[in-house]
């Protein structure tokens, strides 16, 4: 079998060597393909046009190959050498390629990122279409707005006090007719930009051309310290008057913002890089090529030809900055859910922070002073709130008579109780009612201090190296958690011994619940333990009634 199985295997071996050898003898030998000769596919538009219904036609066999002339494709479509152009403004440091005018870098040297290295808005090593890109509705024009190289009026810009404003002026001249010319003006410490942006191609006019300015998708990367999930991170416009967030998940296709825009931007917790438009601009638009998210503004075209001017801000989410600028850029600032809500208060409460940091230089600092301000504000309310609950203490004998006399009689009890606390001066619910008010300001503040950049790398002192995470050592949530205990054992105890119980139990859920939160918010809530200890204490043991 083993032989009859080898034979089977030689002999095939020699049909298969001896076939090939007979068909080259017949054919001759194959021909050699000259250099830059290329496999051109047969033009379907070559063949002859067959009626509806009809057979197709076979075409005639020739025993004569005729010639194809290939298409000449250059090695490189785009020649010039790509230069990077260096623009220092001293908030940020712009890298700006000539290879389409587009934007390559944009550091912020005073912030760094989780690994220490200087934080990038970019942030996309590999974008399908680089920040800043022109597009057409022409996929062979966006190429060459894209990637053919500019001519660019300087190399290096670097701007101080005795040079606050920079030019960049990129033209370029195709041989496809397109002209374009795009200005960047830049100013010493500032996050906004002037962009003007021109172009003419009226040969190609017959292709209706529209013309576009897209960013994205850096902003979505995660650059911050603090964790943003409350926060939305993404694509947001401003238009109007209203501010729409657009998850990658809800993009399907170009979805345009017509009306009064004011703004498309990306942004996460912290920061922020927006196009604002100005001149020659008709919408603004969110797109998902693949899986990267991009807004953009649709410039107004006339025959093949556009000019649209836009500002650009790219930097930090600061209040007082984003006021400065106008544009409704603040509503860029996202408190969360809750914040939003109560934002007439965060605001205040955020200038106040800046006031004191203007004073002390030091946001640990600040936090406290602007807690004591507060309960200031506040004695009132929490005086009348302690002395409400220490009458509560002494008429509670009396209260407890009341219950055991008439618990078959509700109706009478009531009556009793009502009798009592009027003779005695005490509200049951004065002294909740002021608690109840101080709540939306605890909201704000929790927001003011959670969601704010101005806390984002701040120290206080000590292991207190930044006020927007958490203290690594658990000291300030521990000692909260110790004043927030001695805080109940100073109040009244009344109503019945299981709710006692569970009362005491908070500290140790808070402390637990605080030990993620930022730093800045656990000091507040600590220093503002520490001053309601003391109200306290004089009301129940040194203020006499």
């Amino acid at each position: 079998m083993e032989n009859r199985l080898l034979l089977a295997f030689v002999l095939s071996l020699g049909v298969f060597v001896g076939w090939g050898y007979f068909l080259a003898q017949v054919q001759g030998p194959l021909p050699v393909k000259e250099p830059g000769m290329e496999d051109v596919p047969v033009d379907a538009q070559a063949l002859p046009p067959r009626a509806p219904g009809s057979t197709p036609s076979v075409l005639p066999q020739s025993n004569s190959v005729q010639p194809v002339t290939p298409i000449p494709i250059p090695a490189n479509p785009f020649p010039g050498e790509e230069v990077l152009i260096q623009v220092s403004t001293g908030k940020s440091h712009f890298v700006i390629s000539n290879r389409g005018g587009v934007l390559k870098q944009l550091e912020l040297p005073r912030f760094k990122n989780d690994s220490g290295d200087i934080i990038d808005l970019i942030n996309n090593p590999d974008p399908l279409t680089p920040a800043l890109a022109l597009r057409a509705n022409d996929p062979e024009i966006t190429s060459i707005l894209q990637n053919a190289h500019y001519e660019a009026s300087t190399t290096s810009i670097v701007l101080d006090e005795s040079i606050p404003e920079g030019k960049l002026t990129l033209t370029l001249n195709h041989s496809s007719g397109i002209k374009v010319t795009r200005t960047y003006v830049f100013h010493y410490n500032d996050f906004m930009v002037e962009l003007d942006t021109q172009i003419s191609a009226p040969s190609l006019a017959a292709r209706n051309l529209q013309y576009d300015v897209v960013l994205g998708p850096g902003m979505g990367g995660k650059i911050a310290s603090q964790t943003d999930y409350i926060v939305f991170s993404g694509a947001t416009v401003f238009v109007n008057n209203e501010r729409i967030e657009n998850p990658p998940e809800d993009i399907h296709d170009t979805v345009y913002y017509k009306g009064d825009l004011k703004w498309a931007a990306f942004q996460n917790k912290y920061f922020g890089s927006a196009l604002i438009p100005q001149q020659g601009t008709k919408a603004g638009l969110v797109l998902k090529e693949k899986d990267q998210t991009f807004v953009g503004l649709e410039f107004e075209s006339v025959q093949s030809s556009a000019s649209a001017q836009f500002m650009f801000y790219a930097g930090t989410k600061e209040l007082e900055i984003l006021e400065n600028k106008g544009h409704h850029l603040v509503r860029m600032i996202d408190y969360g859910w809750f914040g939003n809500k109560f934002a007439f208060l965060v605001k205040p409460l955020l200038k106040v922070l800046a006031y004191f940091y203007g004073l002390t230089h030091n946001y640990g600092w600040s936090i406290i002073f602007m807690t004591i301000i507060i309960k200031l504000l506040f004695f009132p309310l929490t005086h009348k709130s302690f002395k409400s609950m220490k009458g509560m203490q002494k008429v509670q004998p009396y209260v407890k008579i009341i219950q055991e006399r008439n618990k078959d009689d509700r109706q009478k009890m009531n009556a009793e109780m009502m009798e009592l606390y009027k003779k005695h001066k005490v509200n049951p619910v004065g002294g909740c009612l002021p608690m109840l008010l101080q709540i939306p300001v605890f909201i704000a503040l929790y927001h003011a201090l959670f969601f704010s950049i101005e806390l984002r790398g701040a120290p206080f002192m000590l292991w207190i190296t930044d006020l927007s995470v958490a203290d690594p050592y658990y000291v300030f949530p521990v000692v909260m958690g110790a004043t927030m205990f001695l805080q109940q054992k100073l109040t009244p105890s009344m109503g019945d011994p299981m709710q006692q119980k569970i009362m005491m139990f908070l500290p140790i859920v808070f402390t637990f619940l605080f030990i993620s939160f930022p730093s800045g918010l656990v000091i507040y809530w600590t220093v503002n333990n520490i001053l309601t200890i003391s109200q306290q204490y004089y009301i129940y043991h040194v203020a006499k009634d």
